[in-house]
């Protein structure tokens, strides 16, 4: 694999990137003084310096996004995969300057069918390599097993910071170079753009692998490719699209479930490739029912060796009975793992025992993908039968947060007056006339300045109140602390919701394991 790096462009500056990411460490310190479990960053560790633009890896395979046609107005009829990432990027300068520092690695130049599984464990490694010293990654492929990339990529790398897949409907361009004869209409330059505007806006940090073309967001898990031709075809059923980006502004109005372990080591699948090697993957399959189908595929997959079939049943994962009795065969005589699914697009399937695991709402060819990776990581069916349960079909639960949460606002309580000094003791006001008596008000109706005597300048806490432009909501002191109090409590119940699901999920696998 080839790395080509382009020189750094001249630094601007990320206020809205810098303050989240203040925030976020602000709140992840908070965390970790409340006594949360194994907690790590909330933002980026490794985001670039201060006035420096986030630097951003684009790990190119191809499709048609590097296609070449045959002529500006021709769609469908093209060479994938011709023009290297490198000069492609070139033609997105001086615009793409603005807001990224962009590195290329050219990993592969081919359609996305053309991979392998053990090219896709490679992918992985590359992906983790670029990802040790860039704020993000974007990996560009063609859109006809774009989700199976996507998804394969949201199970196995063990890194936070974004990851996002693109590509195009239509190929680049028609001339000798990506720079000559553009293909009128062609999406790719659009998507290449947006998507690596995406990955430095870190809007997606935590988020796993997203999907984006189109402008739109879409989680790797649930996205799918709905037309054969639209530039709009990557449609996310039921549950919609993460966001968009309109212009310059990414706009990010939904979130993966897998957020929710953000701040600890829970949030990392099992799945480091790093453990196992590249061929370590056994062979999976995918049995398509339909009306009164035999069932001699799957004992010809059996008789091969291979060690799973996903069955992508019709309504909620129903099979003939053909197909039934040679999966009972296999099962029995031959050890093969079974997930049940259904080949509606959309919709749960539950259930299963024995040889056979329900694959939620999984599609077909998402459920290979981690019936795949279990039976490389374990030989017991009960622990990847928990995994389908929770990385396969991670859903919101905020349920523990109804014991720690308070359901209403918390009022700060009033703070104590402080003593007041006795008269004649030190500090204490002094009677008119006296040693140390303030100056008397002036006379030409000007106010002096709080805590100022005649002829004297603002005292040093007036003068510091005034800087720090002190409100009348502060409270003061006092507030201050009232705030802290209240911020403090606030990260001992998160800490503590944090330890209960972290328990909690240590029992659940000593359950699975047990």
């Amino acid at each position: 694999m080839v790395t080509t790096r382009p020189a750094r462009n001249t630094p601007d500056s990320r206020p809205r990137a810098g303050l989240r990411r203040a925030v976020a460490a602000a709140t992840a310190g908070l965390l970790a003084a409340a006594g949360a479990v194994a907690l790590e960053p909330l933002a980026p560790a490794a985001v670039a310096a201060d006035g420096d633009k986030p630097k951003i890896v684009v790990v190119a395979t191809g499709g048609t996004l590097a296609g070449k046609a045959g002529g500006r107005d021709t769609y469908t009829s093209y060479r994938a995969g011709t023009y290297p990432m490198a000069d492609m990027v070139g033609v997105l300068q001086p615009e793409l300057s603005a807001f990224a520092d962009v590195e290329v690695v050219q990993f592969g130049n081919a359609g996305s069918g053309g991979y392998s599984i053990a090219q896709y464990h490679d992918l992985t490694i590359a992906v983790e390599d670029a990802l040790a010293d860039a704020d993000g990654v974007v990996v560009t492929t063609g859109t006809d097993t774009m989700e199976e990339f996507a998804y394969w990529l949201d199970l196995t790398v063990q890194n936070k910071k974004p990851v996002v897949i693109t590509g195009a409907m239509r190929p680049w361009a028609a001339g000798n170079t990506a720079s000559e004869s553009m293909v009128l209409g062609t999406d790719g330059p659009a998507n290449l753009l947006q998507s690596i505007r995406l990955a430095a806006s870190q809007e997606t940090y935590c988020f796993g692998t997203v999907l984006s073309l189109n402008d739109e967001v879409h989680a790797a898990r649930d996205v799918t490719k709905g037309n054969s031709t639209r530039n709009d075809t990557f449609v996310t059923r039921m549950s919609g699209v993460l966001g968009w980006i309109d212009g310059s502004d990414v706009i990010i109005n939904r979130a993966p479930a897998r957020v929710l372990d953000c701040a600890t080591n829970d949030w990392f699948t099992p799945f480091d490739l790093r453990t196992v090697a590249r061929d370590a993957h056994k062979r999976v399959e995918i049995f398509y029912n339909a009306q009164a189908v035999g069932g001699e595929a799957i004992t010809a997959w059996a008789d091969a060796g291979v060690a799973g079939v996903v069955t992508a049943g019709t309504g909620a994962g129903g099979i003939s009975s053909a197909a039934g009795t040679a999966r009972t065969a296999a099962a029995r005589d031959k050890g093969v793992w079974f997930v049940s699914t259904t080949r509606t697009g959309s919709g749960s399937v539950s259930g299963g025992s024995g040889n056979i695991i329900a694959g939620g709402d999984l599609l077909p060819q998402k459920a290979r993908l981690l019936l795949m990776l279990s039976r490389s990581f374990t030989e017991d069916i009960a622990v990847a039968r928990g995994w389908f349960q929770t990385l396969g079909s991670p859903t919101f639960d905020s349920s523990a947060l109804a014991d720690t949460v308070p359901p209403t606002r918390v009022v700060d309580p009033e703070p104590e007056p402080e003593p007041q000094p006795e008269p004649g003791e030190t500090g204490a006001p002094t009677e008119p006339g006296t040693p140390g008596e303030p100056a008397p008000a002036p006379t030409d109706g000007a106010v002096p300045a709080p805590g100022a005597t005649d002829g004297a300048s603002p005292s040093p806490a007036a003068t510091d109140a005034a800087a720090a432009g002190a409100l009348p909501f502060t409270g003061g002191t006092a507030g201050t602390v009232g705030i802290v109090s209240l911020l403090g409590a606030l990260a001992l119940a998160i800490g503590a919701t944090t330890l209960w699901q972290h328990r909690r999920r240590v029992a659940l696998e000593r359950g699975l394991t047990g």
